[in-house]
């Protein structure tokens, strides 16, 4: 071949590679710009996962604290519950013993004197001191405080027993239509046992028909009544009270009760 045409073919071949190197040179530049981005990219989605894990634990020891928290609360609160309910249960037992110890002084006093005998005395020796009366008035009602005192404590059995030693020991005191009241709520709260508490409401009817307990006796007669399917008599009970004891604070009851019967 003849020089001149070697040179031209050489010139033609050089001008081809310089036309196809310059697209793939800007192929490969874009292709290692993409794989920056990319790394760029994972590189931040990578931290961005990290800083969200860190997040959640952050949030889940923040929980776990504060749950912690509230358990050391309420073992706290528990435990001094459980302290007041011994504390209760230990004064009860001892207010409670307090007043066995009680019946059984005045069940060992010699008895008294015969009625012969007592018509032998002067008039002066019959007067009773004002010491003594004040002295009986106080053992009286520290004997229903005892008693009720079971009630709050929950303990209506015991409570039962305390308050039927009251009013046999004081069938005439102030208090004695009180304490068959709660005998009646404390064998209906504490035993379920209606047929018991209707005896008892109805022995402070007849026994103290003056007494201010009597409207609360006839409602909580009637709702006795009503427990054991006697609604017949639990109505004729409502109506005593609602006739009799028109303005007191169980009327206003016993009109809604006795509306459940009609």
């Amino acid at each position: 071949m003849k020089p001149a045409a070697l040179a031209a073919l050489s010139i033609a071949l050089i001008a081809t590679q310089a036309c196809i190197a310059g697209p793939l040179e800007d192929a490969v530049a874009r292709m290692a710009e993409l794989n920056q981005m990319v790394q760029a990219q994972n590189e931040r989605l990578t931290q961005l996962e990290a800083k969200l894990q860190n997040q959640g634990l952050f949030g889940m020891l923040n929980q776990i604290e504060a749950l912690k928290a509230e358990v050391a609360r309420l073992r706290g609160a528990q435990e001094e519950l459980a302290y007041r309910q011994e504390s209760a249960d230990k004064r009860t037992k001892d207010l409670f013993f307090d007043l066995d110890e009680r019946i059984k002084e005045i069940a060992n006093r010699p008895p008294p004197p015969p009625v012969d005998a007592i018509r032998l005395q002067s008039s002066q020796s019959l007067i009773v001191s004002p010491l003594m009366q004040k002295t009986d008035t106080e053992s009286e009602t520290t004997a229903y405080e005892i008693a009720h005192s079971l009630i709050k404590a929950g303990k209506y059995r015991e409570a039962i027993v305390a308050f039927q030693k009251f009013v046999d020991q004081y069938p005439s005191g102030p208090l004695a239509a009180n304490a068959l009241y709660w005998i009646g709520i404390s064998q209906v709260t504490g035993m379920s046992n209606f047929k018991a508490a209707a005896e008892s409401y109805i022995r402070l009817l007849e026994e103290y028909p003056n007494s201010p307990k009597v409207p609360d006796a006839l409602l909580s007669l009637a709702r006795a009544q009503i427990q054991m399917e006697e609604k017949e008599l639990a109505q004729a009970t409502l109506n005593r009270l609602l006739t009799n004891y028109a303005s007191s604070k169980a009327a206003e009851n016993g009109k809604k009760l006795i509306a459940t019967l009609n």
